[in-house]
């Protein structure tokens, strides 16, 4: 099992999912379990109550992949036409709007050029306690998969990055409170359910080709590293290098799972490697 992590800056538009099929098709010979940023920009959109704008990007979104007129209402009704009281909606579950429609779209896309997939919520697999509402974020506490759900993880699953439910509402599903792992949150639930699946690997498609001795952005002679300790990564991101949480690393390392960091936009990179 490999667990495959796809940030917002990666899928932007039509043209960047479209690129998911050239991707997967590099992982046919073992399970792969996706988790996905929202769309683009969407997070801030919803943050800002912009509701009209989300709509209208998810719109042109499933336009250019091909999708029915009805099949695109349904889903906008889903997620945001129909849904009561958007503007009263508390920040998590304002939020993971977007998360939802990018893992459904990827769903349904994806099925409709031959990749057979399932469709895993992730609210009803990572807990959280303590909510935090400067950061808006909680702490995490627990991960598992229900019951019913064990059997859906097949050759190609996928669900949402960020999002999570609070611990005190797990008894009672019909009510479930959502909460998010914050911001480049994503990446935490693709270490969680990595560690969940005992992945062979965790590879986190982002904008940029891996980690750095230092930022690239400040300083010209930055240095790619290809391959490094889980401590030399720690040591980076603690310092000033954000391209992955310390959250994450941690996650993984008591696993000793593998990180790969990959740039989506220029595949031919090899990235960088972190290992024990």
């Amino acid at each position: 099992m490999k667990v495959l992590k796809f940030g917002g800056g990666c899928l932007k538009d039509a043209n960047s999912i479209k690129k998911l099929p050239i991707v997967l098709n590099k992982y046919t010979n073992v399970p792969v379990f996706l988790v996905l940023s929202a769309f683009g920009k969407t997070t801030n959109m919803l943050e800002n109550y912009q509701y009209k704008d989300v709509v209208n990007y998810t719109r042109n979104i499933m336009l250019e992949l091909d999708f029915e007129i009805d099949v695109i209402q349904k889903v906008l009704d889903k997620y945001l036409i129909n849904k009561t009281n958007l503007q009263l909606l508390n920040y998590p579950s304002r939020v993971c709007i977007g998360e939802y429609i990018s893992s459904e779209i990827t769903h349904r896309y994806l099925f409709n050029i031959g990749l057979v997939n399932k469709l895993i919520d992730a609210s009803l697999c990572i807990w959280t306690s303590s909510w935090d509402s400067e950061s808006n974020s909680a702490t995490f506490h627990s991960a598992s998969f229900p019951y019913v759900m064990k059997n859906k993880i097949n050759a190609l699953s996928i669900t949402q990055g960020f999002i999570a439910s609070d611990i005190q509402s797990k008894q009672n599903p019909a009510n479930i409170l959502r909460t998010t792992l914050g911001r480049e949150g994503s990446d935490y639930s693709a270490a969680i359910f990595g560690k969940l699946l005992n992945a062979s690997e965790v590879v986190l498609f982002k904008d940029v080709d891996g980690v750095y001795d230092k930022d690239p952005k400040i300083y010209h002679d930055a240095t790619l590293l290809s391959k490094l300790s889980y401590n030399q990564a720690f040591q980076i991101c603690n310092r000033e290098n954000t391209v992955i949480h310390p959250n994450t690393l941690q996650h993984l390392r008591e696993n000793k799972i593998p990180i790969r960091i990959k740039n989506f936009n220029n595949l031919s990179k090899k990235g960088s490697f972190i290992i024990d």
